[in-house]
């Protein structure tokens, strides 16, 4: 896991790029908000031949966070994305295993996917709006203890407007 940390940071050093991955157990991990910075990592990946394994998504106020999941030669390599505005690079045309996944991720967060080369629907039926799933609460939010008070007004509220 060194060789490939350090491979990784030299490589992302030579671009100039200023992000770094950090050792975290057995995996690796990087951070970012800046969406150029994030293509460019997602680049560098595919050239030292990553897979995606997994998009794990979380909805934090309005914004998300994202985190890529890869296997590069049996090494978890996991990269944090910050998304404020619901709107992030689609890494398909550089991972095709990446594709699902960035579709479950619009089709159920709402989060609009730049450059994705076939951004239709998986499950929902395109007549069916959006907002709809706004309607639902995650799991993680409903499990986050400091949330449940206000989780559960929140439904309440919803309720009564619903039903008078």
């Amino acid at each position: 896991m060194h060789t490939l940390e350090k491979t990784l940071n030299d490589s992302l050093a030579a671009q100039n790029n200023p992000l770094r991955f950090t050792p975290h157990y057995d995996s690796l991990w990087c951070e970012t908000d800046d969406q150029t910075l994030f293509l460019a990592l997602a680049e560098l990946l595919r050239r030292v031949e990553a897979r995606v394994c997994m998009i794990s998504a979380y909805a934090k106020d309005e914004a998300h966070e994202l985190v890529y999941h890869f296997d590069c030669g049996g090494v978890m390599v996991n990269v944090k994305v910050y998304v404020a505005d619901r709107c992030v690079f689609s890494i398909t045309p550089l991972f095709k295993s990446a594709d699902w996944t960035e579709r479950e991720l619009s089709e159920i967060y709402g989060i609009a996917l730049q450059n994705h080369p076939n951004p239709q629907r998986l499950f929902l039926d395109d007549s069916i709006s959006q907002s709809v799933l706004d309607e639902y609460y995650s799991l993680s939010s409903m499990m986050n203890g400091r949330v449940s008070e206000t989780l559960w007004s929140k439904v309440k509220a919803q309720k009564e407007a619903r039903h008078g």
